[in-house]
């Protein structure tokens, strides 16, 4: 099946120990998962597909709303994160990109629960006295940084900012650089973590 010209779906499982399994056999981009599965939920799943091809990207789809379980895929490899009924067709495409890309997708309504555990679990001053020698953001780094704390794609930060989807991926690339970072979630850690 084909999604749009640069997304072609090569297969699916409906078990987690199934989708595992088909992962041993199939090269793929980008995985999506569910976090409910019968026999093994997603978060297992996506622990043992990236230890068999740790440069798939997943990226989780579920109708679960929670901050543990967030954390949870985060912390077991996930790239991204969207709750049903929180993202459009349009959406999930650019999500796929996004994280194909080696960017990070988290449902808005989520985002600032993933904010407020930051906030209150980096703490470290040797983490902030990484930062101090840091190249410091532009102003516009600055504003694309705020959005993407709000969970904001490419695409909308485009509209939000008046200016082409590829400016965004230059100054996400810039700011990545700048950082030393790989992901939104890094970026989004970062926030809390800059000195003031």
């Amino acid at each position: 099946m084909q999604l749009e010209d640069e997304i072609v779906v090569l297969g699916e499982a409906s078990t987690g120990r199934a989708a595992i399994e088909w992962i041993r056999e199939t090269s793929v981009d980008v995985v999506l998962m569910d976090v409910h599965m019968p026999d093994k939920d997603g978060i297992g799943a996506t622990t043992e597909i990236l230890k068999i091809r740790p440069e798939a990207k997943v990226l989780m789809l579920t109708v679960v709303d929670k901050q543990v379980t967030l954390l949870r895929a985060l912390l077991a490899g996930a790239k991204g994160y969207l709750v049903y009924g929180q993202f459009t067709p349009e959406g999930l495409i650019e999500a796929i990109h996004t994280v194909a890309s080696g960017g990070t997708m988290i449902t808005p309504p989520i985002a600032p629960a993933l904010l407020d555990h930051i906030r209150t679990s980096v703490t470290s001053v040797h983490d902030i006295a990484e930062l101090e020698n840091m190249e410091p953001l532009t102003p516009r780094e600055e504003e694309i940084l705020d959005l993407i704390a709000l969970g904001k794609g490419n695409r909308d930060i485009a509209i939000t900012l008046n200016i082409e989807e590829k400016t965004v991926k230059n100054h996400i690339n810039n700011i990545y650089s700048k950082l030393q970072i790989k992901s939104r979630y890094e970026a989004i850690s970062y926030m809390f973590r800059r000195p003031i």
